[in-house]
């Protein structure tokens, strides 16, 4: 009986639910613009980002990390269209982590560890990039890693 009377007040729960929820939005077509309207309309920009991290254990640890990013924007080359300007962006990263003994014993096992992770985005209808990402694990806990991303994006052609 308890179990019966359980699943009938998950029942009428569930039902509630899908009888209460908020209606669903309809969609329309998307509005038309006026000439006045897309002369505001702007487009173009990039975004680029790094992110970098290290750990390490040991009786000597070392870690460090840099990132940077830049993004280059350019005049658009059409009158009246100050966001059709082509851009430029990268992002690098680098990250070293060291953990040593220094030749003690009977000490927990050292550890070294990176992580680095660039990302970039450009608009236009004619982009390219290209990203590179490399980890070098050395011997007695030694980790390096290095990685960049360069983004390019324009309008042609308009």
């Amino acid at each position: 009986m308890k179990a019966y009377l359980h699943s009938t007040l998950i029942g009428l729960a569930a039902a509630s639910l899908i009888l209460w929820r908020p209606p669903a939005a309809l969609a329309a077509a998307a509005p038309v613009l006026t000439d006045g309207q897309m002369d505001r309309v702007t487009a173009g920009g990039a975004n680029v980002a790094s992110s970098s991290d290290a750990q390490a254990a040991g009786r000597f640890a070392l870690t460090g990390t840099t990132g940077n990013s830049v993004v280059a924007p350019e005049p658009s080359p059409y009158p009246g269209q100050p966001g059709l300007g082509p851009t430029g962006g990268a992002a690098d990263g680098t990250a070293l982590a060291v953990g040593t003994n220094l030749g003690a014993q009977g000490l927990p096992p050292v550890s070294a560890s990176t992580d680095v992770v660039t990302a970039g985005e450009a608009q236009g209808n004619q982009m390219l990039g290209a990203n590179f990402n490399h980890a070098v694990l050395g011997a007695g806990g030694v980790a390096f890693q290095v990685g960049w991303t360069f983004i390019y994006g324009a309008w042609i052609g308009l």
